[in-house]
C-alpha cells in the first residue's frame, strides 16, 4: 500500500479565533473618595491647615484626609 492511496477526511483545524467567546469588560469608575479630594486636600495643606481643620472644612473624616495626603 502506498501513501498516495491513504486518504483521511479533511477537517479544518479549529483555532482560538474560531471558538466563540464572550468577554465582559467592565469600566470600574468607582474612584475612592480620598483620591477624588486629594488635590483639594493638598491645596489646603499647603495653606497651613491641619488635618482636623481640613476634615471640618470639607466635612469628611480625619482618616480620609490622612489617606488623601499619604496615598497620593
Amino acid at each position: 500500500m502506498t501513501l498516495n492511496k491513504i486518504r483521511t477526511k479533511w477537517v479544518p483545524i479549529r483555532t482560538l479565533s474560531l471558538i466563540p467567546v464572550q468577554i465582559k469588560i467592565t469600566m470600574d469608575e468607582d474612584i475612592p473618595l480620598y483620591r477624588k479630594i486629594a488635590p483639594k486636600v493638598r491645596e489646603l495643606k499647603v495653606l497651613g491647615m491641619t488635618n482636623v481643620e481640613i476634615a471640618a472644612k470639607l466635612q469628611i473624616n480625619r482618616r480620609t484626609v490622612w489617606k488623601a495626603i499619604r496615598n497620593d
